[in-house]
């Protein structure tokens, strides 16, 4: 697990390594959860991750480029592991 951050922005993104930031799926986002308590009220939390694995999961073989990541980091992304 590692940590990615847009340089002027607040907060680090959960990825899933070192790489993610290379990777086709990237995709930073804030994940909702819902879930139920005694009351019956809905609690809600929010985590700052990467969408396509909340989602869906990481693919098994993700498509990798050094040129998303010079993309990505001439952007502001940074990894900060």
């Amino acid at each position: 697990m590692s940590y990615v951050r847009k340089i002027g922005q607040k907060g680090h993104y959960l990825m899933d390594n070192d790489d993610c930031i290379g990777c086709e799926c990237f995709a930073p986002g804030r994940y909702q959860h819902r879930g139920a308590t005694s009351s019956g009220s809905r609690s809600s939390g929010e985590s700052l991750i990467c969408m396509r694995s909340a989602h869906h999961g990481c693919p098994i073989e993700p498509t990798y480029s050094k040129e998303l990541v010079l993309e990505r980091k001439a952007a502001g992304w940074r990894v900060v592991s």
